[in-house]
């Protein structure tokens, strides 16, 4: 089929969706409800988002049918969310409502425009991303500290000495720069000294003879590029090499070690943070989120008995410009 035929058939859909709104007493911009609630009417623009989601949810495929019952069933989620959320009297914090604003700007960048051809507006996303940051103000709200089911202390913290290590570091490399401002790898002699510089600094941090900021500046002073830091780094961050995390959490607590890779050299001094920590505190609400998980989706289904309703009249003429603007057929 030719692109102008393509275009002239696509439009024709649209045309005709556009009729079936028109004959069930609604357009695009306004009208007969498509879903309630326990009897209460849902916007059509978020009933439209989780038609659209269901639909992607199902690889763009699906029968009307199919993904109207699955869009019910994440509406039905929005709404027991936002009633718990209620019912507990809960507020988001400036940041929340920040990170929710931030949230919208970034899926709006990227799907605006196909968004606005299917009747879902920013007003929309946020909605949809302000239910989400309830669910996670539950979960701090309900298992944070004075909760009603609040996690012991010493739970958190082996959460946190399982996920964290903090630790010094001074970093080397295994390379050198030429006068051409071009990247070689060191020869055996080279590396074998860097080596040894490297353990000497281990040795004299741990006779307690150098600070790691000294053993730092005393690297420098021979050549290396290096300088102390202070590293809180998370299992799976991707800013060490494979295996560092398992290599620096192995070592004993305030012992200079010498871990190496094939490219970097490190003189780690990992810390021994305990649960009065700046570091625990910092990760203290993601250790929750850690431990609770999934459990919050199971209490916020269990919260309350839905009855979803979906207008098909009301709801196809969406559903049928979702399939076209995706390129799909009804």
């Amino acid at each position: 089929m030719s692109g102008i035929r393509r275009q002239i058939t696509r439009l024709t859909a649209l045309l005709c969706a556009a009729a079936l709104l028109t004959l069930c007493g609604c357009s695009l911009g306004e009208r007969k409800a498509v879903m309630s609630i326990n009897g209460v009417a849902i916007s059509n623009d978020v009933a439209t988002y989780f038609l659209d989601k269901a639909y992607a949810d199902g690889g763009n495929s699906g029968t009307y049918e199919a993904v109207s019952d699955n869009a019910g069933k994440l509406a039905a989620r929005y709404f027991k969310t936002n009633s718990y959320a209620h019912a507990e009297n809960l507020s988001l914090t400036m940041a929340q409502k920040a990170a929710v604003s931030e949230k919208v700007s970034g899926y709006w960048g990227v799907y605006g425009q196909y968004y606005e051809k299917i009747g879902v507006t920013r007003a929309t996303l946020t909605k949809i991303f302000t239910a989400d940051a309830y669910r996670d103000a539950l979960v701090l709200h309900l298992y944070g500290k004075g909760g009603r089911s609040e996690i012991d202390e010493t739970r958190l913290f082996a959460q946190f000495r399982t996920e964290y290590i903090v630790f010094q570091v001074i970093n080397g490399y295994f390379t050198a720069t030429d006068e051409y401002g071009v990247s070689r790898p060191l020869t055996d002699a080279e590396t074998e000294a860097i080596v040894i510089k490297f353990q000497n600094m281990a040795n004299l941090i741990n006779a307690g003879e150098k600070t790691m900021e000294e053993a730092a500046e005393y690297l420098a002073a021979s050549g290396y590029r290096s300088s102390a830091q202070t590293v809180i780094l998370g299992r799976g961050d991707a800013g060490y090499p494979s295996g560092f995390f398992d290599k620096v959490q192995a070592t004993p607590a305030r012992k200079a070690t010498v871990i190496g890779t094939s490219d970097y050299i490190f003189l780690v001094r990992r810390g021994d943070a305990d649960s009065g920590s700046e570091y625990f505190a910092e990760k203290r609400d993601e250790m929750v989120r850690a431990i609770v998980g999934d459990q919050i989706d199971t209490l916020i289904e269990n919260y309350m008995q839905t009855t979803v309703e979906l207008d098909a009249g009301a709801a196809r003429p969406y559903f049928s410009i979702i399939q076209q603007e995706k390129g799909e057929t009804t």
